[in-house]
């Protein structure tokens, strides 16, 4: 077997002629592809991140007011329950007076009854002991 020069130049040359034909043809357009392909990748990693920011930005502003409406949620929530104790107690105190004034007004009820009762007791004492006296002279 030998080689042919000519075979060889022509191959050689072919081959050449053929990679011109492909890198204008097809690596350039297939290059220009894949470095357009980069860029969008690129500038949607770029959005991605500047979005991620900004929903971290947004999830810090609705954790700010969230903690701040709820630290007002509580402190009228305590305004309430002071109001709400100090009705309850202002309600107790005037049941109470109440009561003291009731339990006031049976004393007394109580009192004259009872020197009503000392009176008829001691005007029936005095009867009874004027009759056994009359019984006591008579016998």
């Amino acid at each position: 077997m030998t080689i042919q020069i000519s075979v060889v130049i022509w191959t050689v040359l072919c081959f050449l002629l053929l990679m011109l034909i492909l890198h204008f043809l097809l690596f350039r357009p297939v290059l220009a592809l894949l470095d357009a392909r980069r860029e969008r990748v690129q500038n949607a990693a770029a959005r991605k991140a500047e979005q991620e920011k900004r929903e971290a930005a947004y999830a810090s502003m609705l954790e700010e007011k969230k903690a701040a409406l709820l630290a007002q949620q509580q402190r009228q929530m305590k305004a309430e329950i002071e109001k709400i104790r100090a009705d309850g107690r202002r309600r107790m105190e005037q049941a109470n007076e109440e009561r003291l004034n009731r339990v006031d007004g049976y004393r007394v009820k109580a009192e004259e009854e009872c020197d009503e009762l000392l009176s008829l007791l001691s005007e029936h004492a005095d009867g009874l002991a004027a009759s056994f006296a009359e019984s006591l002279v008579r016998v």
